[in-house]
């Protein structure tokens, strides 16, 4: 019984390198290099065009209307967007999840009160472009159109008793406006597996 269990966990940790390995392999977004041009539509049917904000520094977020990390993030995610889009900053969400229909994305939204605009990534395209592994999973590109930080939101990780210490994003977006250097410009995401297309 004892082996079949510890086949079984092996088994599952080898099919789960599998998938993240297939998926990863069509990732074309790397740090310090342009990130690829994408437009996408909102839950109201308006297109974002990433060059379109060129000039402006934008932070990319992917997003799940069920995922409970995200319901973690939501105050502190619209925190960030109240405090940056002062500071010339867009803030983007987008929804990858194969399981997750616009209307009910909509819907979400609009009971949270969510404050930022949320692009549907049909097939999750862009998910795949990005490596996005987690909602939520951050990204930030520069004025110029290049990736200078992805990662997690903040250290707080899997548990949600743990204490805060390190403002991952806050940080990032902080230095950069400030023409400082990133300092920690990749650091683990930690949440719900975006649910993929099959």
């Amino acid at each position: 019984m004892k082996r079949t269990f510890i086949f079984f966990l092996l088994f599952l940790a080898f099919s789960t390198s599998l998938w993240a390995v297939n998926f990863l392999e069509k990732k074309v977004v790397k740090l310090g290099e342009v990130v690829p041009d994408f437009k996408l539509k909102n839950t109201t049917d308006k297109a974002h065009q990433l060059s379109s904000y060129r000039g402006k520094p934008v932070m990319i977020h992917f997003w799940s209307a069920t995922c409970p990390f995200v319901m973690r993030y939501e105050e502190r995610l619209q925190e960030i967007m109240d405090d940056y889009s002062k500071r010339g900053v867009v803030i983007l969400a987008i929804d990858s999840n194969a399981d997750e229909s616009v209307k009910h994305i909509k819907e979400i939204a609009e009971r949270r009160k969510v404050n930022y605009p949320i692009l549907i990534d049909p097939k999750n395209k862009v998910a795949d472009q990005f490596g996005a592994i987690t909602t939520p999973h951050v990204f930030i590109v520069d004025k110029n159109g290049k990736l200078i930080y992805e990662g997690a939101v903040d250290d707080q990780g899997w548990s949600e008793d743990n204490p805060v210490k390190k403002h991952y994003v806050r940080e990032a977006l902080d230095a950069y406006l400030s023409g400082l250097p990133i300092p920690n410009s990749k650091t683990k995401s930690v949440g719900c597996t975006v649910k993929r297309a099959s």
